[in-house]
C-alpha cells in the first residue's frame, strides 16, 4: 500500500485557489455517511475505530483527479480544499464550492458525490479494509456567512442564515457577541438594530456574575444571552433566524453583523459578517387588489341651520414707550396690528348671522428691569390696549359680551434664552440658563443678566419680542340660505372665495350634493374639512366625519393617500361604532367613534401607504360581514397573515388558511401569486399551470422565469447547467424587450441571482 500525504490545496496552491474563487460561492454541506455492508438493506455507522473522512474540492475536475489517485494508489500528496471527519453517528458539515465535489474516504473504499448545489448529502459506503497510515495537514476556514436574499413579508424583512464557527474560535472563558444591524441599499444608511446575540463559556459565566455583584442583570448584555448552549471549543452553527419591521418596504434592504469574540481583557476575533444581499424575495408583489368605495349616506348626515361656536386666537406684538403705558407713534405696525384685529372683530359683529360670546386678553412685558415693577407696567398696558381693541365696538353689543378676567405676567430670562437659540447664539443662551438655574429670584436674575458684555449689544435688542398681547375669542354663526343661494354665493362671493368667510356645516352639505367634478370636489372636502372641526367630549379636536370621509374617498379615488385625514376619528382601545355624547352648552352633540366606513376607509389607506401593520390592526376591528370581507382578507395576506405553515395554533392554522383562500381565489392572477408565494415543488407547478391559462404578458412571462429558476435551480452557472443558464437569459430577454422595467425587476429579485443577472449582463448566453 503506498502512502499519501494529505494537505489542504489552501496551503499549497493558493494561486489556482483565489482565482477560481471569484467565480464560485462557498457553501456549507452536510450529511450522514454510514455503513451498508453488501446484502443488508439498513444502513448503520460505522464500527468505533473506523474513521471516516470527507474531502472538500472546489472544482470537480480537481476532484476526479484526486479520486484517480487514490484509487491507483501511486502514493504522493492529495489536494484538497477543506476536509472533515463524520461523527460517531456518521453526521458531517463541510465548506466547499456550490458546484464543487466530495470524496467520502472509509477504509479502502472512495466516493466522489458532486455537490451541485445541494446543501445536504448523504452517502451509504461498503467499508473494507483498512488504509496504511495516512497524514492531513489541514488549515480551519474563517468563519464566514453566504449571503442569502432576505425576503419582506408585510412590513418585515425576514432574515434566515446560518454561519459556522470552526473549533477553537470559542472557549470556555470567552464571550461571543453578534449584532445585526440592517442598511439601507441605496443611501447605505444604518436603518435600525436587531436584538444581539450573546453567548457565555461557563467560566466566562461565572466570572461575569462576580463582576455584575452576583446580579447579572447589571449586565445591559443579560436579556441577550443563549441560555441554551454555551460557548466551548467544539464547532457549532450560529443561527439568525428572525423577522424585523422596516419603515418602507418598497425599499431594498441589508442585513449585517458585527461579531466579537472576546476574553476578559481583549477581543481574539473580530468581523463583520454580511447575512443577506441586497436582493430582496417580495412574494406578493404582483398582487393585484382593489376595494370598494366605502361612502357615508349623506341623508344620515344632512345638517339642520343651528349656531356654531368658532375661536380665534392670536397674537400681536404692540411697541410701547419705555416705561409708559402708551403705545409707541413711531412704529407703524402698531397701528396696522390693532386695525386688523378691529376690522376682525366688527366683522363678527356687523355681520350676517354672528354673534360675539366671549373676548379674553392677557398681557405679557419683558423681565428687563425689577420684577414688581414689569407686572405692574403689564397691567396698565394689558388695560390700554384691551381699551384700544375694543374701543370700535359699541357699547350696547359690548355688554353682551363675556370678558374673561384680564390675565398679564412677566416673560422670563429663559424665553429670551429661547430667542438666542432661534438665532444660534447657544452659547450665550447656555448662560443665562445656567443664571436662572442658579437664581430664583426673578430681580437677581435680572442683575446677574445685565452684568453680561453682551447684554445691551445682543439680549436688549430682543425684548422688545417679548412685549406682546395675546387674545382669543369665541364667536357664534346662524344662517339659513336654499341650496341655490348657498350655490351662488360659493360660485360668485369674493369673501367666501379668498376664505375670509366661512360656510357653515349645513352650507357644506347642499354643496356636496351639487359640486360634483373630481378635483373641485376635493377641494370643496379639503376645505369644508378644515372649517368645520369641533370638539369632542374629551375636548379633543376632531374633522366632521361627511367632510372627512369625502375627502378620504377623493384621494383613494386618485390611488394616493393621507394616513392623518380619519386618524382623529378612530379610537384603537375602542370597538365599532361607538358613539360618544358633548354638551358645549348651546347643544347636545354626539360623535360617533370608529364607524365600520371609516375604520374600512382608513384601512384602504394604510395599504396604499405601505403600513401592513397598522392594516392588520383596524382589520381585526371590523365586523365579519360580507361588505369586508376581501378588504380584511387582503390587509391580513399582505401583513403576512397568510402561510398556514407556520401558525402557532391550529386555530391560527385555520384563519390564516380562510386568508390564503379567499385571496388566492380573488382573481386568476392572484391565484398564481398566492401559489408561488408558498415556494413549494407543488405550489409551483399549480401555479405554471395556471399561467399557462392567462395571457402572455411581461407580468406573466416573469412569473413563468422564476418558476424556471427555481426548477432547475440556477443560482451560479456552472457547465452542468450552462444551457439552461442560457434559455433562462433567452426568457428574460423577451421579458425585457416587451417592458423595460422587469430588468430593474430581476436586478433587485430576490428570486433571481447576482450571477445570473451578471452572466445575463455579459451577453455570452447570445451565441448559442
Amino acid at each position: 500500500m503506498k502512502h499519501f500525504i494529505i494537505t489542504s490545496a489552501v496551503c499549497l496552491a493558493m494561486v489556482s485557489f483565489s482565482a477560481s474563487i471569484m467565480a464560485q460561492q462557498i457553501s456549507i454541506v452536510s450529511g450522514k455517511v454510514l455503513n451498508l455492508p453488501e446484502g443488508e438493506k439498513k444502513p448503520r455507522p460505522f464500527p468505533m475505530g473506523e474513521t471516516v473522512r470527507i474531502f472538500a474540492f472546489n472544482t470537480v475536475a480537481s476532484a476526479r483527479d484526486a479520486l484517480k489517485a487514490l484509487e491507483t494508489g501511486g502514493g504522493g500528496t492529495l489536494l484538497f480544499d477543506a476536509d472533515a471527519v463524520a461523527g460517531a453517528d456518521g453526521y458531517y458539515e463541510i465548506r466547499v464550492a456550490e458546484n464543487g465535489a466530495l470524496i467520502f474516504n472509509v477504509q479502502m473504499k472512495n466516493e466522489l458525490r458532486e455537490v451541485n448545489y445541494k446543501q445536504e448529502i448523504n452517502a451509504n459506503i461498503d467499508g473494507g479494509i483498512a488504509l496504511e497510515e495516512v497524514e492531513v495537514v489541514a488549515e480551519n476556514p474563517n468563519p464566514q456567512p453566504r449571503p442569502v436574499a432576505g425576503k419582506i413579508v408585510g412590513n418585515k424583512l425576514i432574515v434566515n442564515n446560518s454561519v459556522a464557527i470552526p473549533s477553537n474560535y470559542g472557549a470556555p472563558n470567552r464571550r461571543l457577541i453578534m449584532q445585526p444591524y440592517i442598511m439601507d441599499c441605496t443611501t447605505e444608511e444604518v436603518v435600525s438594530y436587531m436584538d444581539p446575540t450573546v453567548m457565555d463559556g461557563p467560566e466566562y459565566g461565572l466570572t461575569q456574575d462576580r463582576r455584575m455583584a452576583y446580579d447579572i442583570k447589571n449586565d445591559k448584555l443579560a436579556p441577550f444571552i443563549n441560555t441554551r448552549r454555551q460557548l466551548d471549543a467544539t464547532r457549532f452553527n450560529l443561527d439568525i433566524n428572525d423577522s424585523v419591521p422596516v419603515p418602507d418596504p418598497r425599499r431594498i434592504y441589508s442585513v449585517l453583523s458585527k461579531v466579537i469574540i472576546a476574553d476578559y481583557t481583549h477581543s481574539t476575533y473580530e468581523a463583520e459578517w454580511k447575512m443577506t444581499t441586497c436582493k430582496i424575495k417580495r412574494p406578493l408583489q404582483f398582487l393585484e387588489f382593489s376595494f370598494p368605495d366605502f361612502e357615508l349616506d349623506p341623508d344620515k348626515y344632512k345638517e339642520t341651520p343651528r349656531r356654531e361656536r368658532r375661536n380665534t386666537a392670536g397674537n400681536i406684538s404692540l411697541t410701547f414707550l419705555v416705561g409708559k403705558a402708551e403705545l409707541d407713534p413711531a412704529d407703524s405696525a402698531n397701528v396696522v396690528q390693532m386695525n386688523k384685529l378691529q376690522e376682525d372683530l366688527m366683522g363678527i359683529v356687523n355681520g350676517e348671522g354672528t354673534t360675539l360670546k366671549e373676548f379674553k386678553i392677557t398681557g405679557v412685558s419683558s423681565p428687563e428691569g425689577r420684577y414688581a415693577g414689569n407686572l405692574a407696567l403689564a397691567k396698565q398696558r394689558t388695560a390700554f390696549a384691551l381699551q384700544k381693541i375694543t374701543s370700535v365696538i359699541p357699547a350696547a353689543k359690548w355688554s353682551r359680551v363675556y370678558k374673561h378676567p384680564t390675565e398679564t405676567r412677566v416673560a422670563t430670562w429663559n424665553e429670551v434664552a429661547c430667542l438666542l437659540e432661534r438665532d444660534s447664539l447657544t452659547a450665550e443662551a447656555r448662560e443665562i440658563r445656567e443664571i436662572t438655574g442658579k437664581y430664583k429670584n426673578p430681580d437677581a436674575q435680572f442683575a446677574a443678566v445685565s452684568r453680561l458684555p453682551y447684554y445691551s449689544t445682543v439680549i436688549k435688542e430682543r425684548l422688545p419680542k417679548l412685549r406682546t398681547v395675546q387674545y382669543e375669542y369665541k364667536h357664534e354663526i346662524f344662517r339659513e340660505l336654499n341650496p341655490d343661494e348657498i350655490l351662488d354665493k360659493y360660485l360668485h362671493d369674493p369673501q367666501y372665495a379668498d376664505g375670509k368667510k366661512s360656510f357653515t356645516r349645513y352650507e357644506y352639505w347642499h354643496l356636496f350634493q351639487m359640486i360634483k367634478e373630481p378635483k373641485e370636489a376635493e377641494k370643496l372636502y379639503r376645505r369644508a374639512y378644515r372649517e368645520t372641526m369641533a370638539y369632542d367630549a374629551k375636548g379633543k379636536e376632531k374633522p366632521w366625519i361627511l367632510a372627512a370621509n369625502n375627502l378620504a374617498i377623493a384621494l383613494l379615488r386618485r390611488d394616493t393617500f393621507d394616513v392623518e385625514i380619519l386618524k382623529p376619528l378612530i379610537d384603537l382601545k375602542r370597538k365599532v361604532n361607538m358613539v360618544d355624547s358633548f354638551n358645549d352648552g348651546i347643544s347636545i352633540t354626539k360623535t360617533e367613534v370608529n364607524p365600520e366606513t371609516i375604520v374600512a376607509n382608513q384601512l384602504a389607506m394604510y395599504i396604499r401607504a405601505y403600513n401592513f401593520e397598522e392594516a392588520s390592526i383596524l382589520a381585526d376591528k371590523l365586523p365579519d360581514t360580507e361588505r369586508f370581507q376581501m378588504i380584511k382578507a387582503f390587509a391580513n395576506c399582505l401583513g403576512g397573515y397568510y402561510d398556514y405553515r407556520g401558525a402557532a395554533t391550529v386555530k391560527e392554522g385555520e384563519e390564516r388558511k380562510k386568508v390564503f383562500k379567499a385571496v388566492k381565489e380573488s382573481s386568476p392572477l392572484n391565484n398564481i401569486v398566492m401559489c408561488m408565494a408558498m415556494e413549494t415543488d407543488n405550489y409551483n407547478k399549480e401555479a405554471e399551470k395556471a399561467l399557462d391559462a392567462l395571457p402572455e404578458t411581461a407580468m406573466t412571462k416573469y412569473m413563468k422565469l422564476v418558476i424556471y429558476i427555481r426548477e432547475k435551480k440556477l443560482y451560479e452557472w456552472s457547465y452542468d447547467n450552462a444551457l439552461d443558464f442560457d434559455e433562462a437569459c433567452k426568457k428574460l430577454e423577451e421579458i425585457v424587450k416587451l417592458d423595460e422595467k422587469y430588468y430593474k425587476i430581476a436586478v433587485n429579485d430576490g428570486e433571481i441571482s447576482k450571477e445570473f443577472m451578471e452572466y445575463y449582463d455579459q451577453g455570452d448566453w447570445k451565441l448559442y
